[in-house]
């Protein structure tokens, strides 16, 4: 590969970094504080207990993701996202993982 195909194909990539960057969707100050909120309300509920929840917001669309050992811990972790001002919608993706 000569330095011009080289160059070429570096354009084509930094182009196309570009293009994904501003149509991915960018999370607006009302998702950063639903997403605080919720992280915040299940640290409270569960402060000692090995849960591995990850929060994430879209347009009010919590979508909780990670690890958690029991499935009531599951229904508690939706409840508490549901009960956060500006939630529309919890979409739950936590698995359940039993064992030490």
């Amino acid at each position: 590969m000569n330095a011009q195909t080289a160059f070429i194909i570096f354009v084509v990539l930094v182009a196309l970094a570009v293009i994904v960057a501003r149509t991915r969707p960018k999370a607006n100050s009302g998702d950063i504080a639903i997403t605080s909120a919720v992280n915040t309300a299940i640290a409270k509920e569960f402060p000692f207990v090995s849960m591995q929840i990850d929060v994430k917001t879209f347009d009010g669309v919590v979508i909780l993701g990670g690890v958690a050992r029991e499935f009531s811990q599951v229904k508690r972790a939706e409840e508490i996202a549901r009960g956060i001002a500006g939630v529309k919608s919890v979409e739950s993706r936590i698995t359940i993982r039993s064992g030490g």
